[in-house]
């Protein structure tokens, strides 16, 4: 009851989970992603989010035109510094990276100091994930490399992630797995793989009739669970972020809490020496690094203009369930000493998040459903216009990307009959998850509260939701011929989603996406080592989680579920075998 007490109190975690919900029974939010530091995260509109947003979000551009953030700050000078700590490794950020990096610091002996921005660790999140680990092997749950390695670097466009993280995330992912469930085992805890669990969060596809052939999902979520299984699921969810902190604690690291990391400190040689923080009393304390400094302090997005500068498109996003104190804060402090950056940002993007006809956000769901029902299912989509913009039956985060791109506003509308429920195949949706109930139920009570909208005829349908009249009947009437001939010419949505909307009444419900992190940061090589400019890495200095770059394109790979938890822990866990000198799984280096 106090660690509930203690999870309700600080609000819910940096990601947010969702909906911002607490999950029922421990008041624990939940999430796929996101490695920065402890603190809430809050659910708001751009107006909402930019009026509270932190000085950091809020800069003008400078005067030479470029975005303020990439202007250095004056150093601080050593007549300000009240404090000095000598140490072997300081990790900046207590989140869910930075925490296993704690542990595997302290575990081998290493004088480790962790500065968190928030006034205490991390929150759990929903799960790790990884591949081919024990706990997954011993269930037959076996996954190919290649495919993996070959079908995500071309789900997220290659570009600027490089194949040969994506196999170091799978070679090292098993034994991370294997060492982090040994520390799970003994402090009365198990973990369980999502594949091997009816449960699902949504709908990712994987086994599920009438879902895209386009690419292969791989299900490798593994989530924290209590000793007789249960898990957040059931209403008992393990405070698996506390565990990792007692742990460290215990093995001899050392948290700092509102402590934010302001600067790097690099000496004539080039190397990354170290690190300046703020103390509780607003004093700057310089923690010198006799070994190396790993950033683990999150994502970009509660820093608007950053965020647009990396990526354009994640500024049409509706709602933003962020954590307020991830403005990018590591990517500035290696930008401001010569880091190089990647070129683009993706969003970790929920698509259906129901949206008002004035722009705001519903406040009548129950419990953490945020989207509306049988409208972020497989029925026909159009923009503001009326134009049709995707293969429908894509899985999990992917319809955002069309709708981020292709419309003027990075909405969409979903149109279907009253016939829904007959014409969708068995099976091919979730009834109930996390995200929406796809019930009749939930339809009428859409309606009832403004949500979704009934109509008798298709045109009336057209008018309210200010269609352009020509374009929307001629999208129209081809899906329902393309319906008709059995194939989707268009864009080859699977034929048991291609229904004709024929019955009335005819409903629509307006959409956007949902935003939780950022994914883009400090290019860095496959010891996890930050790069400058030249391509050559800094010494003394690495990155892992959302601070880190050169892992993901434009696209979040909708195809692998829980891929920012998975490689941002095993990363940072892998920083700091290089730090120190360990031994483990690298490819090129």
């Amino acid at each position: 009851m106090q660690e509930q007490a203690r999870i309700l109190d600080q609000g819910i975690s940096r990601r947010g989970f969702l909906t911002g919900a607490a999950m029922v029974g421990a008041g624990a939010a939940l999430g796929l992603a996101g490695c920065s530091g402890s603190s809430d995260a809050e659910t708001k509109t751009p107006a909402e989010e930019a009026a509270s947003a932190p000085d950091s979000a809020a800069k003008a551009p400078a005067a030479s035109g470029q975005p303020s953030f990439l202007t250095p700050p004056d150093p601080i000078p050593d007549s300000d510094i009240v404090e000095t700590v000598e140490c072997d490794i300081v990790i900046c950020g207590a989140g869910i990276c930075g925490l296993p990096a704690a542990m595997l610091a302290a575990e081998n002996g290493a004088n480790v100091h962790v500065v968190e921005k928030g006034s205490t660790y991390g929150l759990f999140r929903l799960c790790t994930a990884g591949f081919n680990s024990d706990v997954q092997t011993k269930l037959g749950l076996i996954t190919d490399r290649k495919e993996f390695v070959t079908s995500t670097w071309a789900i997220t466009n290659g570009v600027q992630g490089r194949m040969s993280s994506y196999g170091l995330w799978f070679d090292n992912s098993g034994p991370y797995i294997n060492w982090l469930e040994k520390i799970f085992n003994e402090k009365g805890y198990q973990l369980i793989p999502a594949a091997s669990l009816d449960y699902k969060i949504t709908n990712d596809g994987v086994g599920m009739p009438g879902a895209s052939p386009l690419w292969q999902a791989f299900a490798q979520m593994i989530f924290f669970a209590q000793e007789d299984g249960g898990f957040f699921a059931t209403g008992n969810p393990v405070d698996w972020t506390g565990v990792m902190e007692a742990y460290a604690t215990e093995k001899g690291a050392t948290f700092h809490y509102n402590s934010p990391a302001v600067q790097l400190v690099r000496d004539e040689s080039g190397r990354c020496t170290g690190v300046i923080a703020k103390n509780e009393s607003d004093e700057y304390v310089r923690y010198n690094a006799a070994k190396g400094v790993l950033l683990t302090t999150g994502d970009m997005a509660a820093d608007r203009e950053m965020m647009a500068h990396y990526n354009v498109s994640l500024s049409k996003i509706v709602r933003y369930n962020i954590n307020t104190n991830d403005t990018g804060d590591g990517q500035k402090m290696g930008i401001w000493i010569g880091a190089d950056m990647d070129e683009f940002a993706c969003g970790d993007l929920w698509p259906f998040a129901a949206v008002m006809m004035d722009g705001t956000l519903p406040t009548t769901f129950d419990g953490t459903h945020f989207y509306a029902g049988v409208a972020n299912l497989p029925v026909l989509m159009v923009d503001g216009a009326g134009r049709r913009l995707m293969a429908e039956n894509l899985p999990f985060q992917s319809p955002s990307i069309p709708k981020l791109t292709c419309t003027p506003d990075g909405c969409a509308w979903s149109i279907w009959d009253s016939a829904w429920k007959e014409k969708f195949p068995e099976g091919g949706y979730m009834v109930e998850d996390y995200t929406a109930s796809n019930t009749q139920e939930e339809v009428d009570k859409n309606v009832e509260n403004g949500i979704t909208f009934k109509f008798d005829t298709i045109e009336e349908l057209c008018e309210h939701c200010g269609f352009d009249k020509d374009i929307f009947m001629a999208t129209f009437e081809r899906y329902n011929e393309l319906c008709e001939a059995g194939e989707d010419l268009d864009f080859y949505k699977d034929p048991l989603w291609m229904n004709a909307i024929d019955t009335p009444p005819f409903y629509a419900s307006k959409h956007c996406s949902s935003m939780t992190s950022t994914r883009g940061g400090l290019k860095n090589d496959e010891r996890c080592r930050v790069l400058d400019k030249e391509g050559r890495p800094i010494p003394g200095l690495y990155a892992a989680g959302n601070t880190a770059g050169s892992f993901y394109g434009n696209v979040y790979p909708p195809n692998v579920m829980g891929s920012g938890i998975g490689h941002g822990q095993c990363f940072a866990w892998l920083a700091v075998k290089d730090i120190l000198g360990l031994d483990y799984i690298h490819a090129n280096i």
